[in-house]
């Protein structure tokens, strides 16, 4: 059950450590290790299985809307999983974001949730690291909350940049 999602009450990301150990590891499981556990368990279509969870938490959107659960964790909580499917192969990972603006070429555009709940515009500039941290004061938090950082388009984050980089 913890394979997903775990809940940190010290702050806004999920905690890393999990409570069910896999190849010796509470942390960094990964498909490899399910399939050991299912192996080493006598589990069949251990495969099968994952495959099949995946599909479901790839709904995870639909169902916590479906459920009136607030944007705030709907985002947090599906960027998680979005993450969790990736590592293990289960979900193709968001293509590196880069644009020209003027000319200036902005390279592996991205955001993340910070650990005290904001947000960071992250990008790289002629090879150097760009940030801006984007607080809930700001309207484009607001934004990131509802849409989720995995669903932010390529046009959002232009957006981002053109707001907190250009002007």
């Amino acid at each position: 059950y913890d394979m997903t999602y775990i809940f940190n009450v010290g702050g806004f990301l999920p905690e890393k450590m999990h409570c069910l150990m896999m190849q010796g590891k509470l942390q960094g499981h990964t498909l490899e290790d399910a399939l050991a556990l299912g192996k080493d368990n006598g589990i069949r279509k251990a495969e099968t299985i994952i495959n099949e969870v995946a599909s479901a938490i790839g709904q995870f959107r639909h169902f916590a809307e479906e459920c009136e659960v607030g944007q705030r964790w709907i985002g947090a909580v599906e960027t998680t999983l979005n993450n969790h499917l990736a590592e293990w192969g289960l979900l193709e990972q968001r293509k590196n974001v880069s644009f020209r603006i003027g000319d200036t070429i902005f390279e592996n555009v991205r955001v993340e949730k910070a650990y005290k709940g904001n947000y960071h515009l992250l990008c790289e500039v002629e090879g150097k690291e760009r940030k801006f941290v984007i607080t809930n004061k700001k309207e484009e938090y607001a934004l990131i909350d509802k849409v989720g950082i995995d669903n932010l388009t390529d046009k959002q984050l232009c957006s981002l940049v053109e707001t907190f980089f250009v002007r």
